[in-house]
């Protein structure tokens, strides 16, 4: 449940602390004091988006600190734990949001950042705000659905048939997919056949273009490469070497004379031993030097048919190849193609009774739900002063679904004597307000969300009915945390704790306090309330 809440710098609010307690809490407070910052701080805490015009004129940001016990909400831990936020067990969980009024909103739990789904996915699991205009849901028929499968507790029916009815969804769509297939059989298994021919026929190894292309390279250069090393071995054999021979015969006969001429004359040595190295490879290699036409053509053909299949089936070898085994299992799959379609038939029709087993099982205990579920509104709503009224609740049959065969109805007869109609259609305002909290109540022990929030739903109502709700917020306060926005002194009487709303002028800006209320206060808030005129003096 929420156990403080504090506000800064949002809307009118300055500055304010609220600490809630167990059971029923009301507040109430004047026509535009400032109660609507409260469910604003509240929403902003549940992960609602931020406007920057929450923002109190004159400040930079508005902060909302909200804590909360957790120490039985095992989903929250369950959340917390995979997504690694921090908590101890037995401390309060504080959610905090900071609201710009230029630049960007942050989010923390338990001080640290984290994204508005996350905090909007906790926020779900940790209040119900039930606003004014929450009655607008049960003119959806998706919401009645809802509603009876969670009076219901159908939520493992509805699973298993939603499981059941996405395998046979799934298996309807590889049947079209094969079915298809089986159309195009003979054109693409000629396709695939012959591209596959094509690129066995090449054969084509890994590094083998690379090699192929050196040959080649060296092949179209051969007259070049040919008459540049004949130059080479000529100037080599003729000029260079006899020449280094001559200078070495020269030189020794001088290192008699001194001996500094050695070195030079032992590098002309090695110079010629070199060059005469130079000369044996060169002469080796002419002597296999490839020139012949039929060897290149080879080549060139080869390369053309790797060309090709890159251009075709892909960049590299190993695309090519890739794209063989592709090929091989789709020849495959086609080789078993009529094998495949008869068991995915079998296995559909299975799936088809599976999935119509659950959806009968699902329409009949919605049914059954529904009678359920309509008897009860029945007398919660005769107890909320309607004592004529009756609701009725119709399964009907619809095109099938994610969520069933079911379509819902909510029918209301509002007064003894007149027809029933449906709630959608020819609801009034007090009417849908009445029947909105009379599911609230009856639903409460259903969702386990440990806190309720009523703002002004008991708007549309006359005294005495405020008067009953009263009673029913108290005992229901007695299961859950509920806390009421009202404006009726039938309902707030009836609160365990009452918070006061209050705006008045300090140097001439205008503040909301919002307080708790003392025994005293709370008798003069009440006479306000009923037309006297006590008004609270705004707490220092």
């Amino acid at each position: 449940m929420i156990k403080h809440l504090a506000l800064n710098n949002l809307v009118l609010v300055d500055s304010c602390e609220i600490h809630f307690s167990p059971g029923f809490n009301a507040v109430t407070g004047e026509t535009g004091a400032g109660k609507t910052a409260l469910i604003e701080a509240i929403g902003l805490a549940l992960g609602n988006r931020a406007d920057a015009s929450l923002v109190r004129k004159g400040c930079d940001k508005a902060f909302i600190e909200a804590s909360f016990d957790i120490g039985a909400l095992a989903r929250i831990h369950q959340i917390l734990e995979e997504t690694g936020l921090p908590h101890e067990s037995g401390e309060l969980l504080i959610i905090r949001r900071e609201i710009a009024k230029e630049g960007k909103n942050r989010a923390f739990i338990n001080c640290r950042t984290v994204p508005l789904p996350l905090l909007q996915k906790i926020g779900s699991e940790l209040i119900d705000l039930i606003g004014q205009g929450s009655h607008q849901s049960l003119l959806s028929g998706d919401a009645q659905r809802q509603l009876i499968d969670l009076f219901g507790g159908l939520e493992i029916s509805l699973e298993s048939f939603q499981t059941a009815y996405f395998k046979q969804r799934e298996l309807q769509k590889k049947l079209e997919e094969l079915k298809h297939l089986s159309l195009r059989r003979d054109r693409d298994e000629e396709v695939w056949r012959s591209q596959l021919e094509e690129i066995e026929a090449v054969n084509l190894k890994r590094e083998e273009e690379e090699t192929l292309f050196e040959k080649y390279q060296r092949l179209a250069h051969g007259q070049e490469i040919s008459e540049k090393v004949d130059m080479v071995i000529k100037g080599l054999a003729e000029s260079s070497l006899p020449q280094l021979l001559r200078f070495c015969k020269a030189c020794e006969s001088l290192i008699s004379f001194d001996q500094k001429i050695e070195e030079p004359v032992q590098l002309i040595r090695e110079a010629q031993i070199l060059l005469g190295e130079v000369l044996r490879t060169f002469q080796s290699y002419a002597q296999n030097v490839d020139n012949d036409p039929k060897t290149f053509e080879f080549l060139e053909n080869r390369l053309n048919a790797i060309t090709r299949l890159k251009r075709k089936f892909g960049q590299t070898a190993q695309e090519i190849e890739n794209y063989a085994l592709k090929l091989r299992a789709e020849l495959s799959r086609l080789e078993n193609l009529s094998e495949e379609i008869e068991m995915t038939e079998k296995s559909l029709a299975d799936a088809d009774n599976n999935t119509q087993h659950y959806a009968q099982e699902l329409s009949q205990q919605r049914k059954e739900a529904a009678l359920r579920l309509q008897n009860t509104l029945t007398s919660q709503l005769q107890s909320l002063n309607m004592s004529g009224a009756e609701v009725t609740i119709e399964v009907l049959a619809q095109p099938r679904n994610q969520y069933g065969d079911d379509t819902i109805q909510f029918w209301l007869k509002a007064n003894t004597g007149e027809h029933p109609g449906l709630v959608k259609e020819h609801t009034s305002g007090g009417e849908l307000s009445r029947l909105l909290f009379a599911i609230k109540t009856t639903l409460a022990e259903k969702n386990n969300t440990p806190t309720l929030i009523f703002d002004e739903v008991d708007s549309n109502v006359g005294g005495k009915t405020a008067s009953i709700m009263g009673e029913k917020l108290h005992e229901l306060g007695t299961h859950r945390q509920v806390i009421c926005i009202t404006h009726f002194p039938q309902v707030a009487s009836k609160a365990d704790t009452h918070h006061g709303v209050q705006k008045f002028e300090v140097d001439g800006r205008t503040k909301t306090q919002i307080t708790l209320l003392s025994k005293k206060e709370r008798e003069k808030e009440i006479l306000r309330m009923l037309g006297a005129d006590p008004v609270l003096t705004p707490k220092k």
